[in-house]
């Protein structure tokens, strides 16, 4: 399953022993009391088909019958058991914790709720359920040797062995075309007011946007490394770069990293983590470092069992340095939410509400303090061509919107004006599986910012093709 949206990449968990033999014999032992809790609830005999009819069911008949089955703990541990057999973790972890807030007392469903909350991440959890269990006076003694044999191998293999890091790795480099490599301001003139007057002066060639080819390679590597409780610690590295432009300021490189370490904090229906990062960006133009920042987050991820969304909220503060120019020095603090929505395993929507304060470190920057908010939605979907299946896919869409407002003046040239600017980002991927580890595709974007300031009005669209790599 994936530990994380809202950042940097996805990992998934290696999956858990399977205790269904167990579960089978931990069901008998309170069999009896939960069948004559039923059979006093007042339920009628007719309203809930029999174990025997439960046996032959599929899920779909099994699902059609929940609401008849509703007060039957059996029913829902049951059912449970049959999504966890086919991999449906979530729903399976939903059904069993229903029959155990019915009967905290089934032996075999508490058994199965451990093996779903181990596959989801909840390793804690897990053994907590797992101790409770062999904690039963009554359970049967070979069951509780098993058990204890299960939990005892777990605790040797972790006091006995360093935890081991598990990494995945992506690589990608792509051709294409870019209306504005340089990144140049999309004016023509700019009005200066001086002691005699305001004067318009025109900018030269070689200032404005320059269109051409460019290459954009990126590698990234993501690694994590699991703990007891379900702690992680993970690391992320990425290197992007964008060569070959005809405009010399359209070639850069970008590095990026962030360490991040992940504690579980609740269990149950509503389970979540504490999540603290550090990271940095450093960015070139030409030979030159042109930006670099670092920061600390934290962030809170709460995940309801069940649920199609599931939210984070998170605070976090970025140094901004600009090695060239000292005074455009920042400090940004900053809140946002996080909300991901997966309705089903082949698609995911993310969505990111934020904003602060950017806080200049020279009280001479341009525009002095700046207030900044940003918008990110993100959808992911795997596109299944029934007519062509050769091209199904992977489809990406994202918008990004940003708006910043100084509170102080630009610059006295430009009079008492004080920027505002908004910056709309749109993109669309598609990106077609030729192996396991292999895929070929496009990235189409379009960036757009606007100005009270024309120095800060900018245009850009590209278009690449490429192939990438990634062991995941």
């Amino acid at each position: 399953m994936p530990i994380e949206q809202s950042g940097c990449g996805t990992f998934r968990t290696k999956p858990v022993p399977r205790w269904g033999l167990l579960a089978l014999l931990a069901l008998g032992l309170s069999a009896p009391a939960a069948f004559a809790q039923n059979n006093l609830s007042g339920v009628p005999s007719n309203a809930c088909p029999s174990p025997q009819e439960w046996q032959q069911a599929t899920l779909m008949q099994l699902a059609a019958w929940a609401e008849a089955c509703d007060d039957n703990a059996f029913f829902h541990a049951h059912r449970g058991a049959q999504l966890l057999a086919l991999s449906q973790t979530d729903a399976a972890a939903v059904s069993l914790e229903k029959a155990l807030l019915l009967n905290p007392d089934l032996p075999g469903a508490q058994l199965d709720y451990a093996q779903a909350l181990a596959q989801i991440g909840l390793q804690g959890s897990a053994r907590a359920i797992l101790q409770n269990v062999l904690q039963r006076p009554d359970i049967q003694p070979n069951l509780k040797a098993q058990l204890s044999t299960v939990q005892t191998g777990s605790a040797a293999a972790r006091v006995g062995s360093a935890p081991l890091w598990q990494w995945n790795g992506m690589i990608q480099t792509a051709y294409g075309r870019e209306s504005n490599l340089n990144s140049a301001t999309h004016t023509d003139s700019l009005t200066l007011y001086l002691s005699n007057g305001p004067v318009t002066l025109g900018l030269t060639d070689n200032a404005k946007p320059v269109a051409g080819e460019a290459f954009k390679s990126t590698a990234a590597l993501q690694g994590v490394m699991r703990g007891a409780g379900g702690q992680a610690l993970s690391v992320n590295l990425t290197l992007a770069a964008k060569t070959g432009a005809a405009s010399v300021n359209g070639n850069n490189r970008t590095a990026e990293g962030a360490l991040k370490y992940s504690l579980p904090m609740l269990a149950g229906n509503a389970s979540g983590f504490w999540q603290f990062t550090a990271g940095g960006t450093e960015f070139w133009l030409g030979n030159q470092t042109a930006y670099q920042d670092q920061g600390l987050q934290l962030k809170y991820a709460w995940d309801s069992l069940g649920a199609a969304c599931k939210w984070a909220p998170a605070i976090g503060r970025i140094d901004q340095q600009f090695p060239q120019s000292s005074t455009l020095n920042g400090v940004y603090t900053y809140g946002r939410i996080d909300w991901v929505c997966s309705s089903s395993k082949n698609q995911e929507t993310y969505l990111a509400l934020g904003g602060g304060q950017d806080k200049a470190q020279d009280i001479s920057r341009p525009g002095g303090h700046r207030e900044r908010k940003d918008i990110l939605l993100r959808h992911e979907q795997i596109v299944n061509m029934a007519l062509w299946p050769v091209v199904s896919g992977q489809l990406s869409a994202w918008l990004r919107y940003a708006h910043s407002q100084d509170k102080l003046a630009y610059s006295e040239l430009l009079g008492d004006l004080k920027s505002s600017t908004r910056r709309t980002d749109l993109g669309l991927g598609y990106w077609v599986p030729v192996t396991k580890q292999w895929h070929i595709g496009l990235n189409l974007e379009a960036t757009s910012q606007k100005s009270n300031n024309t120095l800060f009005n900018l245009k850009n669209s590209s278009f690449y093709m490429g192939v990438r790599w990634a062991n995941d």
